[in-house]
């Protein structure tokens, strides 16, 4: 199956059971569309309700997933590779739990909260899917959160780092997981680490004009003046800038002596270009997020990355057996290098897998599946993956890398430091 063909289809069923390491295609059932549930039923009321209607499951009966992701716009890329990750994951145990067959319906959101809150009620009212999975952004969690909560269906978000959605006790729910990070999880440790251990003093910040920009760039500042650091100016530009320019001047005004980034998709690749083009990066070094210079877009931004320090919770040159074999199983299948979106994907997967063999494949049993969802460990490629018990979100290691020519020729991102156990909760 092509993926350029899949974002721009509009409804895709496709089952996820092997032959030969091929995708069978799988028809989905029709039904009947339930009116959208819109009251204020508490997560416990709505999936116990949703366990006492199931019944007892049948065999024969798929398990359904709904992948919502942006498959078209300036985060596609996101978006196919959370779906190829999820791909992964499934294929390790043929598309089948207990007997029975694990079908995924993608749908595009477009990274637009409307167009994702319209498509998540097809999924689960008229498509009858099970779980939700994916979602790009953090806007478009937030359009989502109380739809979530009132259908009943459980969430597991691949990507968004929307912080309130596991931080805050208020919009928490049970029904929502998280497996990437709240956004600042990764940037925050990195804070104190850059004032610390790089020995940057003075330092810019400058991001995407969204929530997800200054939530990140928001949680390095603190911190790094919590560790005795000063902000000397912050520049926030628009989501699909064409021309840095005017964002450049600024930043070159400041006495500084580095610029902390966060961007991502196309304008990462844009950005870190112009940057180096601009003639600021000889002057100033340009360090921040791993979103930034993260390998499905490093090669693309070429020589212009190199030496740009970052902090994630993914790495693809970690050396673990695990990551390993991800990296192979990524390049093999899909022609391209893993990266943090082919990881976060495929931990949906497996957190997936996990919980429904936890349950003997009755994911009708809301409450039970959600009871595994939060009992879910595993050793993953970095290391074990596991729910903050509070939150739900991903506890994650922290890697500190550095883009440098490997000897493949390639660009990467070389591990210099590790951090774990960083949960969502206490930065």
């Amino acid at each position: 199956m092509q993926r350029r063909s899949l974002s721009r289809r509009r409804l895709i069923w496709y089952g996820l059971a092997l032959a030969g390491g091929l995708l069978a295609a799988c028809a989905g059932e029709g039904t009947t569309p339930s009116s959208g549930a819109t009251g204020s039923a508490s997560p416990t009321d709505s999936a116990n309700a949703t366990a006492t209607m199931a019944g007892t499951p049948s065999a024969e009966e798929p398990v359904r997933i709904g992948m919502l992701v942006a498959l078209s716009g300036p985060f596609a890329s996101l978006g196919e590779n959370l779906v190829r990750g999820l791909e992964l994951a499934l294929e390790e145990v043929n598309s089948e739990v207990a007997g029975r067959q694990i079908v995924v319906q993608v749908e595009d959101s477009a990274g637009n909260p409307d167009q994702a809150l319209a498509k998540a009620r097809q999924l689960v009212e008229r498509d009858r899917v099970q779980v939700l999975a994916g979602v790009t952004l953090s806007s478009e969690a937030g359009a989502l959160r109380d739809y979530i909560v009132s259908s009943g269906v459980p969430l597991i978000v691949s990507n968004a780092g929307l912080p309130g959605l596991t931080r805050d006790p208020k919009m928490r729910s049970p029904l929502i997981f998280r497996v990437s990070f709240a956004n600042g999880q990764h940037e925050a440790p990195f804070g104190r680490y850059a004032y610390e251990k790089l020995g940057f003093r003075r330092v810019v910040l400058t991001g995407l004009d969204y929530s997800a920009g200054h939530d990140k760039v928001g949680a390095f500042g603190k911190h790094f003046e919590a560790a005795g650091g000063t902000i000397v100016g912050e520049v926030y530009a628009p989501v699909d800038t064409a021309d840095y320019g005017p964002y450049l001047q600024r930043i070159a005004q400041y006495d500084a002596d580095g610029v902390f980034a966060f961007y991502s998709g196309v304008d990462a690749v844009r950005f870190v270009q112009q940057y180096a083009e601009f003639g600021i990066k000889e002057q100033i070094p340009l360090f921040g997020s791993g979103d930034t210079v993260d390998e499905s877009i490093l090669q693309e931004q070429g020589e212009a990355a190199l030496g740009y320090v970052s902090s994630s919770h993914y790495a693809v040159l970690y050396d673990s057996p695990e990551n390993q074999e991800l990296v192979r199983r990524t390049r093999e299948r899909y022609g391209v290098v893993a990266n943090q979106f082919v990881y976060q994907g495929y931990l949906t997967g497996r957190a997936i897998v996990e919980a429904l063999a936890a349950v003997d494949g009755a994911i009708e049993d809301t409450a039970r599946f959600l009871e595994a969802l939060r009992a879910v460990r595993f050793r993953g490629p970095t290391g074990e993956f596991r729910f903050h018990p509070e939150s739900q979100g991903a506890i994650i290691t922290v890697f500190i890398r550095r883009v440098e020519r490997l000897p493949s020729g390639e660009l990467g991102n070389v591990v210099l430091d590790v951090i774990p156990d960083v949960d969502d909760v206490s930065f």
